[in-house]
Parts: C-alpha cells; sequence; structure tokens
C-alpha cells in the first residue's frame, strides 16, 4: 500500500476496531513491533492483516498533545510537568486497536495510528492522575513484589532487566531512572 492510499484510508475510510492477535519486537529494531490483527466484520467477514508499528509514542514538542499532557502534569503536581514521556502503546496480544478501511475492498485496512495515539495519551493522563490521587500502600496490603513489568522503558525506551525489577519494591528504569509500570502478579 503506498503512502498516498494509506493517507486517503486514515482520512477517509470507514472506522472499527481490531484485535490484536500477537507482537513481536522487530529483529532490527526494538521501539518498532510487528503486529498481527483481525478484524470481525458484522457479515461474519474476517480480515487478518500485520503492520509494523512503533512500540512507543511521544507527543513533538510544542504540539497540542504535548501541551495537554504537561497541563496534566502540572494539574497533579508532578515533578518535571514539562517533560515529555514516551508512552507504551497497547499492542498486546487482546488489545483492540482503532483501524481504517475501504469499505468497497475490506483487504484496505490500517491502523489508526492518529487514534491510537490519542487514546495512549488519554489512558496515560489518566493513570497518572489515578496514581497520584491513591494514597501510600501500605506494607503487607497486597501491593508489591512480585510485578509484571514491561519489557522496555515507557519513558526511554531501554530494556528492563525483568528478573530484577519484577522483584524490586519500587522498579525504576537503570537508563532514564523514571518509575517502571507494574501490575501486581498476583
Amino acid at each position: 500500500m503506498t503512502a498516498a492510499e494509506r493517507e486517503g484510508l486514515l482520512s477517509a475510510g470507514s472506522a472499527t476496531q481490531a484485535m490484536v492477535m500477537g507482537s513481536e519486537s522487530s529483529p532490527t529494531d526494538h521501539l518498532m513491533s510487528q503486529v498481527r490483527l483481525s478484524v470481525d466484520f458484522k457479515d461474519g467477514q474476517r480480515v487478518e492483516f500485520s503492520e509494523e508499528l512503533a512500540s512507543l509514542y511521544q507527543p513533538a514538542p510544542g504540539s497540542p498533545e504535548a501541551r495537554h499532557l504537561a497541563e496534566a502534569r502540572e494539574a497533579q503536581q508532578l515533578r518535571h510537568p514539562d517533560r515529555i514521556p514516551k508512552i507504551q502503546l497497547p499492542l498486546f496480544a487482546g488489545e483492540r486497536v482503532p483501524v481504517r478501511y475501504d469499505a468497497a475492498d475490506r483487504s484496505k485496512i490500517v491502523v489508526d495510528v492518529p487514534a491510537l495515539h490519542k487514546r495512549a495519551l488519554h489512558d496515560y493522563i489518566q493513570r497518572e492522575k489515578q496514581q497520584k490521587s491513591q494514597p501510600p500502600a501500605r506494607q503487607g496490603a497486597g501491593s508489591g513484589p512480585p510485578w509484571q513489568v514491561p519489557t522496555h522503558c515507557p519513558n526511554c525506551g531501554a530494556p528492563v532487566d525483568q528478573a530484577t525489577a519484577s522483584q524490586d519494591r519500587d522498579p525504576r528504569c537503570e537508563f532514564c531512572h523514571q518509575p517502571v509500570p507494574v501490575t501486581p502478579a498476583r
């Protein structure tokens, strides 16, 4: 598909959701993922396709998205509110992502990357608000190691030492020293 066809689908294509069937890091660039997707249309037709996508999203400095992020971070009184973090995109198996397709030829389908970025930014801001409003966890309250941690830091893209970070009380990236998002493994 040409870049012009892709832009045409993003601007005028029909919108729907696709299910991520699998995602693998690119062997040549760890910031890119080869994502396998499946769309089930209402008439029963299923279309499967693959697309290479960036695993992280970082709004461009000075963009409306970066300003919105800075305002949200400042409102939460976070350190360095003007810092623009790299946000992990939801490209894991089972996730639903927005796609655009040609209604006349459903084999022409692309991930709606601008909509995916908008959703990732919204979800990131909601997590920031939620983390700031939660009181510190009490010792033994069911919140603590072991954790499930991402394979790469969502802030700088550096690889995360899974063995160490999954057991740390407060896992941080070894490179940018920012907190790594965690999910209790229990």
